[in-house]
């Protein structure tokens, strides 16, 4: 049987290594993408000599650049022609508001376009699996946000919470309106809340005291090796094939916000997206 093949975003540090290194027990062969190709060499290197697993590779993609998504998503495409499991993972907290060079939000940039946009890439691949699964790793924190089409940037008025929760309430729209209009039943998309999790998303671009306070309440969070275990369950578990369009927590479905529900606005996102990313067919 041939392995499974996994993309893996934001896989040098935090959950996303606690995924790599879940499923590269089991055996997948892991594409990893991170933005320090020091971390990316050294984290192959690790995964490789702990698991006895030569079939991992590292790909370096600056996620807020939708050009080195495009260029190196490319690449990922043609050199691995069928692709099992996406897990679009890497994300970022930020204080104040910093524009991408697309002249986007950075939080809403990574946060969702970026998995938005590696997910068009790399769909067709992701099809030629005969149980392709697409994981989007979302947050609770989407009950607080709303898409702010108007001021998607948040310029009037900016808070590093109101972009995050902006951002993870994007994810579950994306995964909802994905699973509506994707005509592939053997394609299954998923969105993971994690929980509170001991990583350092909250010191790498926040002030100090928001780096402080960040510090603080991850006392009370969970390691990321147990954060990982939702999503190395729906993608490795034979359980999970097709329970697709759904809200995970702890290996189980759950509700979401209403606002998350709302098929108008998600349309009306998935169309921006398309628009902000220069994408005109995203199934193309």
């Amino acid at each position: 049987m041939d392995q499974k093949v996994c993309v893996i975003t934001g896989a040098t540090s935090g959950i996303g290594y606690g995924i790599a290194r879940g499923l590269a027990s089991q055996k997948f062969e892991l594409i990893l993408i991170g933005r320090d190709p020091g971390k990316g060499a050294n984290v192959v290197k690790a995964l490789q000599s702990e698991f006895d697993h030569p079939r991992i590779s590292y790909y370096n993609i600056d996620l807020c650049s939708q050009k080195q998504i495009r260029e190196v998503g490319e690449i990922i495409r043609l050199q691995h022609p069928r692709i099992d499991v996406l897990i679009n993972n890497a994300a970022v907290w930020t204080s104040r508001c910093e524009l991408t060079e697309e002249q986007i939000e950075k939080q809403f940039a990574v946060n969702h376009l970026a998995y938005f946009l590696l997910t068009h890439i790399l769909y067709t691949n992701i099809t030629r699996s005969d149980d392709g699964r697409i994981i989007n790793i979302g947050s609770d924190s989407h009950k607080y946000g709303r898409i702010n089409f108007d001021d998607l940037n948040l310029q009037r008025s900016y808070h590093g919470l109101k972009a995050y929760g902006q951002s993870k309430l994007a994810n579950l729209m994306f995964t909802y309106h994905l699973h509506r209009i994707k005509k592939e039943p053997h394609v299954s998309v998923y969105c993971v809340q994690p929980g509170l999790v001991k990583t350092d998303i909250g010191v790498k671009h926040t002030s100090a005291f928001h780096a402080l306070m960040w510090k603080l309440r991850r006392l009370g969070g969970v390691p990321p090796e147990k954060a990982a275990e939702t999503a190395i369950y729906l993608a490795a578990s034979p359980e999970a094939a097709g329970k697709s369009g759904l809200y995970w927590d702890k290996c189980k479905p759950k509700p979401s916000s209403a606002r998350s529900r709302n098929e108008e606005e998600a349309a009306r996102l998935w169309k921006m997206s398309e628009e902000l990313c220069g994408i005109k067919s995203f199934f193309s």
